[in-house]
């Protein structure tokens, strides 16, 4: 089981995960879109092919804690 801490620019929480989940599956069922989103995975940019990925696969280990965030770029940003 992973700790992940999951979350957006405005929300975050924790959820318990196997190392097998995929990352989209995750991100969906806790309804955070990735729509204009930067995905980071414990602070390293996730590209989007790699939303189809398992966090095991990522390096993220069994027993661990991990942070899983979407970071959305506002139109007024600079």
């Amino acid at each position: 089981m992973i700790n992940l801490t999951i979350g957006t620019n405005t929300e975050r929480k924790n959820v318990i995960i196997e190392p097998d989940a995929v990352l989209a599956d995750v991100l969906a069922a806790n309804n955070v879109s990735t729509t204009s989103a930067a995905i980071h995975l414990n602070g390293s940019l996730i590209p989007g092919a790699d939303l189809q990925e398992t966090f095991e696969a990522l390096g993220v280990e069994d027993e661990s804690s991990a942070m899983l965030i979407a970071v959305v770029k506002a139109d007024s940003a600079a």
